[in-house]
């Protein structure tokens, strides 16, 4: 097998794992790269604070949201029942 062979099977090559993760931008909701200085899209300046708010946002998976969500509800139900 010669390495031309490789060239031409473009299948084996999952391009995927080249792709840096990214947040929404603060300022216009566009995909930012995680390391990115600026949005490409509407040139927004990130700080290090909107990085630490973006970065804890997109880790926390939508059934810890969920879940916390419920569980505050239902602490503010049996509170509103205890208090009348």
């Amino acid at each position: 097998m010669h390495d031309d062979d490789f060239e031409d099977d473009e299948d084996w090559y999952d391009d995927d794992s080249d792709e840096e993760p990214t947040v929404p931008c603060p300022e216009c909701g566009e995909a930012v790269a995680e390391i990115a200085d600026r949005c490409p899209a509407c040139g927004y300046w990130l700080t290090e604070s909107d990085r630490r708010r973006l970065s804890t946002h997109s880790a926390m998976p939508a059934w810890v949201k969920l879940t916390a969500a419920v569980v505050l509800v239902a602490m503010l139900v049996g509170f509103a029942t205890f208090m009348f």
